[in-house]
């Protein structure tokens, strides 16, 4: 047993026993207070509540370990000086300084009191551990540089804890029972404070498990979204959406390897500055992305602004706080590119967040490659293999899609149909190797002549075409004249060797309804400039003039009326009139053909060529099938041989009201009925205008 001194140095007696009672009863009673709490913090109130109730010190702190080992921070304080208290918080103990004062000259059991009187304070040992003005003092009683350690250890000896104890309440200087009974005390303390430790260790633990099973549940779901696309924008966009519900960012961006350019490229950017950084590229050799890529190591830069190996992007605000994750996008050990996260306005990345921008960028990074690939393939099948362009089926695609497209929004494109000039001469005199070489040659001039909107293909051989959406004739003219003398003015690389190119220009829906018209009216068009000398541009509407303009007979102007009225394409138009020509003339229809045309086809197009042998071939066939040399029926028969049927039996039957009479007996027999209707109609409109 012990026995605690009374206030004026009594010992024994009955009051004593009472307190020495009283306080065992403390003691079992905050001891269970201690073990059955697993707070931390409110563990610590009750060790410091109690050496001021309980103990009788006016000024106690409870300092516990940091993890680091090496530091004793202030938990929890009771006392009448809120300053000192205060100091206390506001400088952690380094465990380096408390050792100095847990001497064994000091020791009393398992404290340690540091007399005034032996004891030399430092100046060090003062600025963590200030000293009280107590006042006057008896020489006997507890002196102003007095002070009293109560060491806290845990399981195996270790140290959890220390007590700092001062300025008791009775002034007397501490006796062996009051160290024993602080003992006690102490050890119940010290495996509370573990308990708690373990227990939020253990809660830390269990939090940590479940946002690594949540985390990694989300990135499951986000690489099932990611995986699930083959399209690279849309893969990055919903790379920014997913990865910032995991970790939040003000900005974000995407940099591609340029192995040939030795630099990163922006394929995506979410930022206001994103035009900005999309038009910036970063050498290899640069920058903090530029560090990540050649070192394969992710980097958290909280200060961007002053790390070293910062690159300002122009455009951009300089000098702004920024904080930075910067993690390698790889592929099979192979970096591919980087993925950047940026917090602004001085907000920072804690450490935690680095993996899981990690682990989301391994998934991100098997996407984009992934939609890269695609994107290659995709490329390949739709790219020409010697000039890069598209070739001649992915074309043909694209003119469906643009005539589709010019006729839901009620506009208009035009069509280049571009071939070089004898370049059968390029090949045999200086070889095939040298003649692909000048196709590329020719390819570049055509991507520098065009606009961000326009369309460029290789046709097949050495001809090539282009779509100009939403672009006149006068203008297509002009382009088609600038891609004509940038192709004459190709340097080929040899003294002798030079090119030149015949452009046709047709435009939509002027020269034709279709794809297919429209394609044959630029043949057209290219055609007469090739039947004109060559190394020259020329507009469709020119060539059906030259056509058109030879023929001057009453029957192929009542062609021309009725085409225009029915709305035929330029080259059914001049296939029709071709055909009426040679109806009138007679003869062999092919032969016929050549002769009305002529030995240089004037520029008449295939399309042209076609319409017109079609009118005289089946212009004979029925509506009803019976007719020859096919015995083709209804919509079978070509549209141009159908209205080709009706202006001849109109002319034959002599015109006027006898031709009239002669269309309608025929009409479901013969003649196609709805053109027999259309024709009469347009009789009809003529009259009513001329009246």
């Amino acid at each position: 047993m012990f026995r605690i001194r009374d206030r004026d140095g009594k010992k024994g007696g009955e009051q004593a026993e009472r307190r020495e009672v009283e306080l065992l009863r403390g003691l079992v009673q905050l001891a269970n207070q201690l073990q059955s709490s697993l707070d931390l913090k409110a563990i610590v109130h009750v060790i410091a509540t109690a050496l001021n109730e309980t103990f009788g010190f006016r000024e106690a702190t409870v300092y516990l370990l940091d993890p680091d080992g090496e530091t004793l921070r202030a938990w929890a304080t009771v006392g009448s000086n809120p300053e000192y208290d205060q100091l206390a918080f506001e400088r952690p103990l380094p465990l380096r300084v408390a050792r100095e004062l847990m001497q064994p000259k000091y020791q009393m059991g398992a404290a340690f009191f540091v007399d005034h009187r032996q004891h030399q304070w430092t100046e060090e040992q003062l600025y963590y551990l200030p000293e009280l003005d107590l006042g006057p003092r008896g020489e006997d009683e507890w002196q102003q540089g007095d002070d009293l350690f109560v060491p806290l250890y845990g399981k195996d000896h270790r140290l959890v804890g220390l007590l700092d104890l001062y300025d008791p309440a009775d002034r007397q200087r501490p006796t062996l029972e009051l160290v024993r009974a602080l003992e006690v005390f102490a050890t119940h303390a010290a495996v509370a404070i573990e308990n708690a430790r373990q227990y939020e260790e253990l809660e830390s633990a269990s939090a940590e498990l479940e946002r690594q099973l949540a985390l990694r549940h989300r990135l499951l779901q986000a690489s099932a979204a990611l995986l699930s696309s083959l399209d690279q924008q849309t893969v990055l966009r919903e790379l920014s959406t997913l990865l910032k519900e995991i970790v939040d960012y003000d900005a974000l961006d995407v940099r591609l390897v340029d192995e040939e350019a030795r630099e990163l490229v922006c394929v995506y950017a979410r930022d206001e500055y994103a035009e900005e950084m999309e038009s910036f590229r970063i050498p290899l050799d640069q920058g903090v992305s530029g560090w990540v890529v050649q070192h394969n190591e992710a980097q958290l830069v909280n200060d961007m602004a002053h790390d070293p190996r910062v690159v300002q992007i122009p455009g951009t605000e300089e000098g702004e706080p920024q904080a930075s994750i910067v993690v390698p996008l790889t592929v099979r050990g192979k970096v591919i590119g980087v993925l950047t996260l940026d917090r602004m306005e001085g907000r920072t990345f804690a450490e935690h967040e680095l993996e899981p921008v990690q682990l989301f960028a391994n998934f991100a990074a098997i996407a984009i490659q992934n939609a890269l690939a695609y994107q290659e393939v995709e490329r390949q099948a739709i790219s020409d293999g010697l000039t890069g362009l598209r070739n001649y089926r992915h074309f043909q695609e694209q003119l469906r899609a643009e005539v589709s497209r010019a006729e839901r929004y009620g506009e208009r494109f035009c069509l280049l149909m571009m071939d070089l000039d004898h370049f059968k001469t390029v090949n045999d005199s200086v070889g095939h190797q040298k003649g692909d070489e000048v196709l590329r040659l020719v390819a570049g001039a055509l991507r520098r002549c065009t606009r961000e909107s326009d369309y460029v293909a290789r046709y097949g051989g050495e001809e090539f075409v282009m779509i100009l959406p939403r672009t006149g004739l006068e203008e297509a003219a002009a382009l088609a004249e600038r891609v004509r003398a940038a192709v004459a003015a190709l340097d080929l690389g040899h003294p002798d060797l030079r090119v030149t190119m015949s452009i046709g220009v047709a435009a939509y829906p002027d020269a034709a309804a279709d794809a297919d018209g429209v394609l044959g009216a630029a043949d057209a068009a290219l055609l007469r400039a090739k039947a004109l000398g060559r190394d020259r541009v020329c507009l469709y509407g020119d060539a059906v003039a030259a056509l058109t303009g030879r023929f001057g007979g009453e029957l192929v102007e009542l062609g021309r009326r009725f085409a225009a009225f029915i709305g035929l394409s330029e080259a059914e138009t001049a296939g029709l009139l071709t055909a009426l020509a040679v109806h009138e003339e007679g003869g062999a229809v092919r032969e016929e053909v050549q002769h009305v045309l002529g030995p240089d086809g004037a520029g008449v197009s295939e399309a042209a060529r076609e319409s017109a042998v079609a009118a005289l071939v089946y212009g004979n066939e029925r509506w009803d099938g019976a007719g020859y040399p096919e015995g083709r029926r209804g919509a079978a028969i070509p549209r141009v041989a159908r209205a080709f049927a009706v202006c001849r039996r109109y002319e034959t039957a002599g015109t006027g009201e006898a031709g009239v009479a002669a269309l309608r007996e025929r009409a479901a027999r013969e003649l196609d009925p709805v053109m027999v209707q259309r024709f009469i109609a347009m009789l009809r409109a003529e009259n009513a205008a001329h009246n």
